[in-house]
């Protein structure tokens, strides 16, 4: 049995010795052969050293929220959540127990919303403060400054959705420990993690509505007024797309119209969009094992799924909001 063990270590040593050389020789080739031992050595290590994205979507925090709530006491007088993120399980909680609802900055000011039917007017003495998620602590650190120094009587209780191991000690209640890196739906848009792609349509916009891609005028049409459907706040690494090249100069104005910050944009050159049957995953494939990023975007549901397969890139299919890692 030890000496099984020590095979193992061994192993586990020499592919993380394999990953460190490969990342500097072959994190820039672009032969496909190459590339693909690359992302999944990259996978490998980052599973076994626990550096594997995860994963929250909303659904899950809704769930887990309402989960969370059979073991918090439903005595607090006001619910005070931490903006922005923490104020949407804040206010599950609130409408939840009926409790008024405030922010910490809103707190000092004696602002709290309440309904006609909730009462707001005794005094306060069980404040429960909430944040998604905590890692240093320095915004619960922040609020709880804020709300004790307006008044020093109050029992508060911190409490954190999702917490990393290392921050135990700074909350009174959490539901979940998940290590980092983690990626929620509710913040992705505006919190990048690393080198990220991005899919076009369904993703930066809606997606083509059925039967306009045989009409040219229609297709044309769309492609200049389509609906903003997912705009980070971030600058996007590489936006991989199966239009055509030669509708290049619309989606530029698309994309400059509606504020997409990226710094390059891929899309297929080809003659005709029949050339494209059958090939959708493939072109994408062929672009992700060129540029490895460490997430890409994507609307379809078996795209998303034949990316990952292919790759080992972690993949957020926008359409069934999981995410293939």
């Amino acid at each position: 049995m030890k000496k099984k063990k020590n095979l193992w270590d061994r192993s586990l040593l020499f592919t993380k010795s394999l990953y460190k050389k490969l990342k500097n020789v072959f994190a820039g080739s672009r032969n496909k052969t190459i590339a693909k031992l690359y992302l999944r050595t990259r996978h490998l290590t980052r599973k076994r050293y626990g550096n594997n994205p995860v994963f929250i979507s909303i659904d899950e925090l809704v769930i887990w929220t309402n989960e969370w709530l059979k073991s918090l006491p439903g005595d607090y007088d006001v619910i005070v959540g931490i903006p922005r993120s923490g104020l949407l399980i804040a206010s599950i909680i609130a409408l939840k127990l009926a409790k008024p609802l405030t922010t910490p900055e809103l707190f000092i000011k004696e602002v709290i919303w309440a309904s006609k039917k909730i009462q707001t007017g005794k005094k306060i003495r069980k404040v429960l403060l909430v944040d998604d998620t905590i890692s240093s602590g320095k915004s619960m650190q922040k609020a709880t400054q804020l709300l004790l120094s307006h008044c020093k009587e109050i029992n508060l209780n911190k409490a954190a959705l999702i917490i990393a191991d290392k921050s135990k000690s700074l909350v009174d209640n959490y539901y979940e420990i998940i290590p980092e890196p983690r990626i929620f739906e509710w913040n992705m848009m505006h919190s990048k993690k690393g080198k990220t792609c991005f899919d076009m349509d369904g993703v930066l916009c809606e997606n083509c509505p059925p039967g306009f891609d045989a009409d040219e005028e229609k297709y044309t049409a769309w492609i200049d007024s389509a609906k903003p459907y997912l705009i980070p706040s971030y600058e996007i690494d590489a936006i991989i797309s199966n239009r055509l090249e030669k509708y290049r100069t619309l989606t530029e104005k698309w994309l400059t119209r509606n504020r997409v910050k990226y710094k390059e944009l891929i899309l297929w050159d080809l003659q005709s969009k029949e050339e494209r049957k059958n090939q959708y995953g493939k072109h994408k494939i062929d672009i992700l094992l060129s540029i490895k990023p460490d997430i890409y975007f994507e609307s379809s549901l078996n795209e998303s799924e034949q990316i990952w397969k292919s790759t080992k890139i972690p993949t957020i299919c926008i359409d069934e909001m999981i995410m293939f890692s």
